[in-house]
């Protein structure tokens, strides 16, 4: 599911919009690759155009993200947060100049820039929310009941999802060490609360049953 659930790509083609294309910058970035950092000077906007990239806050040795942002998802390099590429990946890059063209002639730049600051802001209140009220076993199952409701296929009574995550990008989204986080899920498998059907991909037979975790 896309973080926004508006695609700007397919807007920028239509043929009316190509000289806006062209203020954009397309630039690729290699997995792994910090691509922004609160301390950098460069004030940008960027729409993802291929891969998946993170938005984290950072302190001493922990990391707390705040969001996934996948093609079409727009973004801001002066909110304070780090930009970090998932995958191979490449982004279109503007001057902050250039977004005030944006704004003015497709409003659907402001719609899906208070899109994903507004959902990187409910975010944030439920990481600080997770952190201080919910240990690490409840925060898993509260991102699995999310994922199930929000992007998961009704199958057999239960709801199938694909994470597409790896453990470790899993355990920097929850804030929690990646043995920890394998720990876990191989303990809701034991319990019947989630199974694995295949790399990333997940059934929950029941959500009712996660609920009850995150409750507790």
């Amino acid at each position: 599911m896309k973080f926004s659930g508006i695609n700007l790509l397919d807007e920028l083609q239509r043929t009316e919009l190509a000289d806006l294309r062209d203020v954009f910058n397309s630039r690729r970035v290699k997995k792994g690759a910090i691509i922004f950092s609160p301390d950098q000077e460069e004030n940008l906007v960027f729409i993802v155009e291929k891969g998946r990239v993170r938005i984290y806050l950072g302190y001493e040795d922990k990391e707390f993200t705040l969001g996934i942002l996948e093609p079409g998802d727009l973004y801001s390099t002066h909110a304070g947060c780090f930009v970090q590429a998932l995958e191979d990946s490449s982004l279109l890059t503007t001057d902050v100049q250039s977004v005030k063209r944006c704004m003015v002639e497709i409003p659907l730049f402001n719609r899906t820039m208070v899109r994903v600051l507004g959902k990187i802001l409910q975010n944030s209140f439920s990481v600080i929310g997770g952190l201080a009220f919910k240990d690490i076993y409840a925060r898993l199952a509260a991102y699995l009941l999310k994922e199930a409701q929000v992007s998961g296929i009704p199958v057999d009574g239960g709801f199938e999802l694909e994470l597409d995550l790896t453990i470790e990008q899993l355990s920097q989204i929850l804030g929690a060490t990646r043995q920890t986080v394998s720990t876990l899920i191989n303990n809701m498998v034991r319990e019947g609360l989630v199974v694995k059907r295949a790399r990333s991909k997940w059934f929950v037979p029941d959500l009712k049953a996660l609920e009850d975790v995150v409750n507790s």
